[in-house]
């Protein structure tokens, strides 16, 4: 292969997967209202989560964008932070009443982008996020890191 096409195959490769990689989900504080869970709801939880469409994630009305067996995933609403809006998707548990969510995961609308393979990115990002968080307790966070910009 011609040395020149090469270096720029290589090019083209790196700068997807640098764009792809400015995503990011980080651990915060423990999920509010967090309910006790099983094995069942976990499983339940994943397949819910797997679901999850990108236009899901950033819609902007409130109620259920998935639902599995003993566990649904709600879009509770969008909230402003420093300036910043954020996604509130929730992981909860079904009839139950009062503390009922197992996963807590809030995304930044500064990781909306255009591309398409941006946007499956974000949203497996936002699925594992949603593993994370049931398996930790803790809220995340999924948001562009900044990169993108060159901050």
């Amino acid at each position: 292969m011609n040395p020149n096409k090469l270096l720029l195959l290589v090019i083209f490769f790196l700068s997807i997967s640098y764009s792809l990689a400015v995503v990011v989900s980080q651990q915060g504080g423990n999920i509010p209202n967090a309910a006790a869970s099983n094995n069942r709801n976990k499983k339940d939880l994943q397949s819910a989560a797997e679901e999850l469409q990108y236009a899901d994630i950033f819609r902007n009305g409130a109620g259920t964008i998935a639902n599995e067996g003993t566990v649904r995933i709600d879009m509770q609403g969008v909230f402003t932070q420093n300036g910043q809006k954020w996604h509130n998707l929730q992981g909860q548990l079904n009839g139950v009443k009062g503390k009922s969510t197992i996963a807590h995961v809030q995304v930044s609308e500064n990781a909306m982008t255009d591309n398409k393979a941006q946007q499956t990115n974000v949203a497996n990002i936002v699925i594992k996020a949603m593993m994370d968080s049931y398996n930790s307790g803790k809220t995340y966070s999924v948001l562009d890191n900044g990169a993108r910009n060159g901050l």
